[in-house]
């Protein structure tokens, strides 16, 4: 077997490699072509009562998705802002424009007096101080899903009416999202990562001291990121916030395989079939490692939200194409263009040295990491998430000093939705007008309800009406006749609806808002929705699922790791540094008061896979060892030498790459980029120090005879031509 697969490779490398280089220009390309999709609708939970409530909602009222306009300096013209409602109007994707104009000519019509009308304008398209005059934009269904081709046609408008952007600020959820989909997207982010894999393949040449191998490597990872992406496109994908995190991943498990592969290459360098016994020695252990994460990541499938969903099966997809893309190219790579090994390197020589003291301070191995997990793994449950996506705009964003200038000056942009229902009521028109007005007053004194809109803010109040029975005849048919095209009145006038634009500081509390103001209207039949306690839902059910899967996760894999292992007590102990990584930096976030986003919730994941590949390449070694030594002492330092170099150089040529991506300005890259480099180096402490020296401290004492007949079998193995075992016997004895 290992002849025919040497001469698989020998006669077909060169073939393999040309049929990457072929095939990695139509990947890119349809990798390029996958959609990109942040609206807010694909994150909220499918099947919640919340969600059935809102999609009612929308059905009978239609969106409720607005943007803000708001004209300031030469701008604020009563004239030009009405033309230009007029032209906005007329855009595909926009259902209406009101400016102050449009709202008097209403109000007027409904004989509402002047003082009134000025006063109810106040907050909602003018500001206080008369500074500011806006335009409120609703979007119609078709505009709704598109909402960055109808942004970018107001854009046009406003260049075409030469009206600057120092004139005017833009808000509301869809300029957020579009910009977020500029910041976030592939284009935007191209270059941090091409910097990402410069400083790999720096990295790797250092390491290496091969430039040929080295690029390759970065050739393979590039591959398979390609690979990965066109697969979810295939499969019907679209990229999101989450989905960024996608090549980051796979780059890390592609490089940590084929690092590991060519330390396992280097052992048998000298022997026959070498490329055939690396491949060997190789698969087992990354076939486990790559399973068990996968069945981890696959976990993610189950959750109700779907980004998360296609996070789940994209990175299980992009394990699957790490793996095989370096456990089938690599051996062609090294078959192809030769490898010098890695010989006896200054790097080399300070590893050894770190592991010999890693095996000789062995109870300070295992003490210390514990207990740092400990006092930082307390704080984890304390840990809360942060989804609010004006936190990712970097501060001196102009779509994010907009949102701030229209909500210091205008309005809030958030709101919730109260609505009335008078089924079985035949009270008149005016009758569910004052018990609109009554809910609206206990809606509008809530501390965290900054102003309410209701068809009421059209007529005048009771003391305002008119006093002939024919003028309230006219008004209440010029009312009628407007009743279809109202945005508050749906069903025949069965259901009406109260807006409440909401403080920014109950955004973190909208579900104890949403629990105060229904008890507050016990005595009224009201429903309550709105897409911002929806979003907070979701927030709140997208952070405990996916711990939820999270824990599922690391139940399987620990009880695939006792059966790969064939031992449950070791199975048990791998579990610990498994966690290590995750333990103390999520818990030191959790001392620090950080809340964490949805991309550093997604590098837990990429973490666990990181830290269960390190394991698996180390305990498959330590069960070989420990069968043929029989000291545990001795298999844990002869395992660390041999996995220790691999497992260090893949975490660090990883970790600096990341760091490239702090540089961006899309804030989830930056952080993501940040607290990856975190773990990775928290992993090295759980696979590189705390397991071996847990290991050691099984060891039992050995006779001076059976370590001399040791000294001369393990002279003559090894990965890295071991100087003596007495070194090791030494190290890992006293």
């Amino acid at each position: 077997m290992l002849e025919y697969i040497d001469n698989f490779y020998r006669n077909y490398s060169r073939h393999l490699l040309v049929l990457m280089f072929i095939s990695l220009p139509l990947l890119a390309y349809e990798a390029a072509q996958i959609p990109t999709n942040n609206d807010v609708e694909t994150w909220l939970p499918a099947q919640s009562e919340l969600k059935l409530r809102y999609d009612r909602f929308r059905q009978d009222f239609g969106s409720e998705e607005m943007l803000v306009l708001g004209f300031k300096n030469d701008a604020n013209n009563p004239q030009l802002v009405s033309a230009l409602a007029e032209r906005l109007e007329t855009l595909k994707g926009v259902r209406q424009a009101w400016d102050s104009k449009r709202f008097r000519d209403v109000m007027r019509e409904l004989q509402v007096p002047e003082e009134a009308i000025q006063e109810r304008l106040i907050g909602m398209t003018e500001s206080v101080d008369g500074n500011y005059r806006a335009i409120l934009v609703l979007l119609s269904e078709e505009g709704t899903a598109d909402r960055g081709l109808v942004v970018q046609a107001i854009r046009d408008q406003l260049e075409y009416c030469q009206i600057t952007t120092e004139q005017f600020a833009f808000a509301g959820g869809p300029v957020i999202v579009s910009e977020l989909n500029r910041l976030g997207g592939p284009k935007n982010n191209r270059k941090f990562f091409l910097l990402t894999l410069f400083l790999g393949f720096l990295l790797l040449l250092a390491m290496l001291r091969d430039w040929r191998t080295s690029a390759s490597m970065i050739l393979l990872t590039v591959w398979a990121i390609q690979a990965t992406t066109a697969g979810v496109k295939f499969l019907s994908g679209e990229m999101n916030f989450i989905l960024g995190a996608l090549p980051v991943m796979v780059m890390v498990f592609t490089l940590a395989i084929s690092i590991h592969f060519l330390h396992y290459f280097d052992t048998f360098r000298n022997r026959t079939f070498a490329v055939a016994r690396g491949l060997s020695a190789a698969w087992k252990p990354c076939l486990f490692a790559t399973l068990t994460t996968t069945i981890g990541l696959a976990s993610l499938c189950m959750s109700d939200i779907m980004p998360v969903r296609q996070f789940g099966y994209a990175a299980s997809l992009g394990c699957v194409v790490s793996m095989v893309t370096s456990l089938v190219m690599m051996p062609a790579v090294v078959s192809a263009l030769g490898f010098p090994g890695f010989g006896e390197t200054s790097l080399l020589k300070v590893q050894r040295s770190i592991f010999a003291k890693v095996i000789r301070f062995r109870h300070a191995g295992v003490v210390i990491p514990l207990v740092l997990v400990a006092v930082t793994g307390i704080a984890v449950p304390e840990l809360r998430s942060r989804l609010e996506p004006l936190d990712f705009l970097p501060s001196s964003n102009k779509v994010l000093t907009d949102f701030q200038e229209i909500q210091e000056n205008l309005t809030t942009l958030d709101s919730i939705e109260i609505i009335v229902d008078f089924d079985g009521n035949e009270g008149a028109f005016l009758d569910r007008m004052d018990e609109v007005r009554a809910v609206e007053r206990l809606v509008s004194v809530h501390p965290w309800v900054r102003s309410t809109s209701s068809p009421a803010s059209f007529f005048p109040t009771i003391d305002q009406m008119p006093e002939s029975t024919r003028d309230i005849g006219l008004l209440l048919k010029s009312a009628n006749s407007r009743a279809d095209e109202s945005d508050y009145l749906a069903c025949g006038q069965r259901f009406w609806r109260i807006s409440a634009r909401i403080e920014p500081e109950a955004r973190e509390h909208q579900t104890q808002l949403v629990a105060e103001i229904q008890k507050s209207l016990a005595g009224y039949q009201v429903e309550i929705t709105g897409l911002s306690p929806l979003v907070k839902q979701a927030q709140d059910q997208i952070f405990d699922g996916f711990w939820s899967s999270f824990g599922t996760a690391f139940v399987i894999i620990t009880i695939v790791m006792m059966i790969a292992l064939r031992s449950i007590t070791i199975g048990l102990f791998a579990m610990i540094p498994n966690l290590t990584p995750l333990l103390i930096v999520f818990g030191l976030l959790a001392w620090f008061e950080v809340p964490i986003d949805i991309g550093m919730m997604m590098s837990g994941s990429i973490a666990l896979g990181i830290a269960v590949d390190g394991t698996f390449h180390f305990l498959l070694r330590y069960e070989s060892e420990l069968r043929k030594e029989g000291d545990s002492a001795v298999a844990s330092a002869l395992s660390l030498d041999h996995t220790g170099p691999a497992i260090a150089e893949a975490a660090i040529i990883a970790a600096v790459g990341m760091l490239a991506l702090s540089l961006s300005q899309f804030a989830p890259t930056a952080r993501f980029g940040m607290l990856m480099t975190a773990l990775l180096i928290a992993a090295l402490i759980g696979d590189l120090v705390l397991l071996p020296a847990m290991l050691a401290l099984r060891s039992r004492k050995r006779s001076m005879s059976e370590e001399e007949d040791q000294a001369v079998r393990l002279e003559l193995r090894g990965p890295h031509q071991l100087q003596s075992f007495q070194n090791y016997s030494a190290a890992g004895m006293k």
